[in-house]
């Protein structure tokens, strides 16, 4: 048993309509200048707030198990705690399922604490429900930052450098 990694995070995904979640080079934020690749941006949520990325995904023909989302973020805050939300369904078969669904098959929250310095590399990960999902399916998701009841206390943008799909294979 292996376990693997795609990346979910691209042209497959797309921001709400809030203006608060959105792509720019790591340039703007970074004190360096150096790397200008694309970043998610996810913006201080208001109070009960919430903002993200749609996306879709397909499950690798592999999957057996272990199914994780992985999010690697950073920050110039060094206080302070984030909360990521990663709401999704997964839909399969052929001529069996709708995709154009009402409601989210799982929801998901992670708090993860503010790094120690500034733009250091931070980690954070959901773990979804296996028995949701199935090779072949097709999984929709609403990844956001959300307030929460007070719960995110970063007081500054969060730029999202990856999420991950990581799963077993038999």
């Amino acid at each position: 048993m292996a376990t693997h990694r795609i990346p979910i995070l691209g042209a497959h995904t797309n921001p709400d309509a809030t203006g608060r979640a959105f792509f720019e080079p790591y340039s703007i934020k970074a004190t360096n200048d150096l790397f200008k690749h694309l970043v998610l941006v996810l913006n201080n949520p208001g109070a009960s707030e919430a903002h993200g990325v749609y996306g879709t995904f397909e499950v690798p023909a592999n999957f057996v198990s272990g199914a994780k989302i992985k999010f690697r973020w950073t920050t110039t805050a060094i206080t302070g705690n984030v909360k990521f939300d990663f709401d999704y369904r997964a839909v399969g078969g052929n001529d069996t399922e709708s995709l154009d669904q009402a409601t989210f098959q799982e929801a998901l929250t992670v708090t993860d604490a503010a790094p120690s310095a500034t733009d250091e590399r931070m980690e954070a990960e959901v773990t979804l429900t296996d028995a949701n999902l199935a090779a072949g399916d097709i999984v929709e998701f609403y990844f956001t930052r959300e307030d929460g009841a007070g719960v995110d206390t970063i007081a500054a943008a969060v730029t999202v450098h990856s999420l991950m799909f990581e799963y077993a294979d038999a």
